[in-house]
């Protein structure tokens, strides 16, 4: 009997446990496909700008070399700081392998590479407190689900402080495989012996007034869509997790059945012999 209970008791936990991640599936399935769109959407044309950036800064230094910068934008170059590593990570568990592998790769960076490093949600934090790399580091708070506008601001406000900014976050690939990619919204870093051969463009009204407008206007929008192939990213992992879980869940709730079955049966059994004992006793 003590037996018989503990495993009715074990069925009750695992039948809560299969709602729970079945609930949760559901749930990252219905947010993943509300942003799959806007993500899937954005993205070729956030590529392209990001590319025109990039281009953009290999003129404009290829430029310079020939004549001296405006004093206003050699001031706004001076007063930056070198680098940022960005880590998107999240507040909760239960996204597979995502979290964990994108800090594996900030870590390899890290170690090899000087750069301040700014990390936004919990479990981030956690990772890179357990790290101990030595970097400076800037925790951000963020919501998962519903990410606040003033918080991103802030975020976006503190970045723009740097030259080079990477953001290390999942991006999207299929349902089924999400990858871990760094996003260089700064435009990329200029070196003299990647600049090639650079055509002559025009720059209206001004090459140092494009730079600005991506530096102020666009910076904006690649990190919007980096917290959106994020958190789409998040979604999917979540959810093939949550599946997971609740075919495991299924299993181990047919298993204890099973065997709850074969005890009543010997319960049943053993209380058929001692009754046709007992008979025998009596004739």
């Amino acid at each position: 009997m003590p037996i018989l209970k503990e495993i009715k008791e074990n069925l009750k936990t695992i039948i809560n446990i299969e709602a729970v991640t079945k609930t949760y599936q559901e749930i990252a399935n219905l947010r993943m496909n509300k942003i799959r769109q806007e993500v899937l959407g954005n993205r070729e044309l956030i590529d392209e700008l990001s590319r025109i950036y990039t281009l953009a800064k290999k003129v404009y230094a290829a430029q310079s070399q020939n004549k001296k910068t405006t004093k206003a934008r050699e001031a706004s170059i001076k007063h930056k700081r070198q680098r940022v590593i960005v880590f998107l990570s999240c507040n909760e568990r239960f996204h597979g392998t995502l979290i964990l592998d994108i800090w594996k790769e900030i870590f390899n960076f890290l170690t090899e590479n000087k750069a301040d490093l700014a990390v936004v949600g919990r479990i981030g934090k956690y990772l890179a407190e357990r790290g101990r790399l030595g970097h400076k580091m800037f925790y951000f708070e963020l919501d998962d689900d519903e990410p606040e506008k003033e918080r991103i601001k802030g975020i976006i406000e503190f970045i723009k402080n740097y030259r080079e900014i990477i953001i290390f976050h999942g991006r999207f690939q299929t349902i089924l495989f999400q990858k871990v990619v760094q996003s260089d919204i700064s435009g990329g870093t200029i070196q003299e012996k990647e600049l090639g051969e650079i055509k002559n463009y025009l720059f209206e009204p001004s090459p140092e007034a494009v730079l600005d407008f991506f530096e102020t206007e666009l910076i904006s929008a690649f990190f919007n869509q980096t917290i959106l192939e994020h958190r789409l990213s998040r979604y999917a992992t979540r959810m093939i997790a949550m599946y997971q879980a609740t075919r495991s869940a299924k299993e181990k709730r047919r298993e204890l059945e099973i065997e709850q079955k074969k005890l009543i049966r010997q319960l049943l059994n053993k209380k058929q012999v001692e009754m046709f004992s007992g008979l025998q006793l009596w004739t």
